[in-house]
């Protein structure tokens, strides 16, 4: 008995096995062409088909459709004993044997028991192979040419799909890049506008975050652009309203400062000539500490107090003098009388002049801001006379009026100085927004190389440029050495320049402090004109330090 049903059963693991082998050559075929047809499909229509989901799909359904025959036609024991009596030549003993497996006749034990012993004698091997079908031959060939068909069958796009759907990732992408474009301009405006203190002003850089998104990448980023110019415009009249507009006149007003034989007061006059207002109040503030502490004699104070008178009167004569303005009007070919004007005067006389509008208003805001810069200047000059009227030398609360005065120049001007740090930020924004928005002969913009394989828009090399060109004005320009002859008249040096050029033996004319202090001076006022990053501003000053203590040794 253990010999039958042993041999059965190896003989229907086999036939699952030729089963699952011929179900699977089938199955495989039969998607081998499918992949064949998606492949072509793919090729020659540009259909996107295959990614990675419908790869798992198809290896899952293939998977399935291979178990589901396989089930379905795998064979039970009788068909299984009739195939070993059909192979083997055993006039039905097996399935009889089977089919009366459960009978007490006693045909059906003798049946049994004769069945049970060729079972015994017999042997399978040869009889029931495990050996894959022909269909094999079949799919093999028609995975090899889907392969082939991906290796070596070029792209085609015969109903345009293809150029429909890079088109549209083109978009996507310049869509993509100009929220990123804008987004990163907003970052930098943003820090910049945050530090002004102005809620009104927050609140319009929070519009650019409301541009609907997925539109024209031109569109949105003209929406930007629009933006910060409105932005843009507000802090200009802000900085109008506030008076900032004095600073820049106010300067150079106090550049025109003559120099002093007295130390005091030529410290003071050269932090004052350099627009660092804040230095000019802390040599102040350790003047007035000095005269708190009784650290001042009736005499040193007398003196301290005309240094004082003397550069109040300075002040005063520069305040009367409106020379900024009167240059304004000199450019535009007027009288410079009529700075002499008020505001109303002025703008009839400029509009019997025949200007424009535009122009008017401009040089009425000028006007205004010299008008400005001259009352600071002559407000600052009032109270450092007041210091030094008083029959006693100096006085404290005097002091501290002019400290306060400059302190509020010092603030003014940083505040100046933010909303310009402000306007650059969005100039810079706006103009990177519009790059490339421009296109045609023309609107080649600012110096930059042109395309080296095309025909483009650049006004340098290597590309070939087309279209008519204007005035270039921030591209690389050729240099002309030349020399102006000066008369030097009495006065110290107020400024200098390096050039180029061949020496010449002779001995030094200034001394060694002389010329570190000119250095350092001009080092202070690069700092205060931006021309050095304020990070930078201890290290200058140690180094400076460091050289007048060394003495020229």
């Amino acid at each position: 008995m253990e010999s039958f049903e042993k041999k059965l059963k190896l003989v229907r693991l086999r036939c699952y096995i030729n089963l699952l082998l011929e179900q699977s050559a089938y199955v495989l075929a039969g998607a081998g062409i499918v992949a064949v047809a998606v492949v072509l499909a793919e090729r020659l229509l540009a259909l996107r088909v295959v990614n990675s989901g419908t790869l798992w799909s198809f290896a899952s359904g293939a998977a399935g459709l291979i178990f589901l025959l396989w089930f379905s036609k795998r064979p039970d024991p009788m068909q299984v004993s009739l195939l070993i009596d059909q192979r083997l030549r055993l006039h039905e003993r097996f399935s009889t044997t089977l089919a009366l497996d459960e009978s007490e006749d006693v045909f059906a034990q003798a049946s049994r028991t004769e069945a049970h012993n060729t079972a015994r004698r017999i042997s399978l091997k040869g009889h029931f192979p495990i050996q894959p079908s022909r269909c094999w031959l079949y799919a093999i060939g028609v995975w090899l040419m889907a392969g082939a068909l991906v290796l070596f069958m070029p792209q085609k796009d015969l109903l345009g799909f293809l150029k429909k759907r890079e088109q549209q990732q083109e978009h996507t992408q310049k869509v993509q890049l100009a929220e990123v474009e804008i987004k990163q301009a907003a970052d930098k405006i943003k820090s910049a506008v945050r530090q002004l203190g102005d809620n009104d002003l927050q609140n319009d850089m929070a519009k650019l975050d409301e541009i609907p998104k997925g539109g024209q990448p031109e569109n949105i980023k003209r929406q930007a652009i629009r933006k910060l110019g409105d932005l843009s415009d507000k802090i200009k009249t802000m900085r109008t309203s506030k008076g900032l507009e004095s600073v820049n006149p106010m300067k150079k007003m106090l550049k025109q400062l003559r120099g002093s034989p007295d130390a005091f007061s030529q410290k003071l006059r050269l932090a004052l000539a350099k627009g660092d207002f804040a230095q000019a109040s802390n040599l102040l503030d350790q003047l007035q500490k000095q005269l708190m502490e009784g650290k001042l004699p009736g005499r040193q104070q007398k003196d301290l107090a005309r240094q004082l008178r003397d550069l109040a009167r300075q002040l005063q004569e520069l305040a009367r003098e409106n020379e900024q303005l009167e240059k304004e009007l000199e450019k535009l070919g007027l009288n410079k009388q009529l700075a002499k004007l008020s505001k109303e005067q002025l703008r009839q006389a400029l509009q019997k002049q025949g200007l424009s509008a535009e122009k008017i208003e401009r040089l009425l805001q000028k006007a205004a801001a010299c008008r400005t810069a001259c009352s600071r200047c002559a407000r600052l000059g009032q109270a450092m006379a007041a210091c030094g009227g008083g029959a006693g030398g100096l006085s404290e609360d005097e002091l501290a009026t002019v400290m306060e005065q400059l302190d509020e120049l010092e603030a003014l001007q940083q505040q100046f100085m933010l909303t310009q740090a402000g306007l650059d930020e969005i100039r810079n924004a706006i103009a990177c927004l519009g790059q490339g928005m421009c296109q045609g002969p023309g609107c080649q913009g600012a110096f930059r190389e042109g395309l080296s394989n095309r025909y483009g828009c650049g006004t340098g090399g290597p590309g070939k440029g087309f279209g008519p060109r204007s005035t270039d004005e921030d591209g690389d320009t050729s240099t002309k050495k030349t020399r102006v002859k000066s008369d030097a008249k009495q006065g110290p040096v107020i400024a200098s320049w390096y050039f180029k050029g061949s020496q010449v033996k002779g001995e030094a004319k200034r001394d060694f402090s002389e010329v570190i202090q000119s250095a350092g001076d001009s080092a202070a006022e690069a700092i205060s004109e931006n021309q050095i990053p304020r990070k930078y501003e201890e290290a200058v000053k140690k180094y400076f330090g460091q050289l007048e203590e060394s003495g020229g040794k």
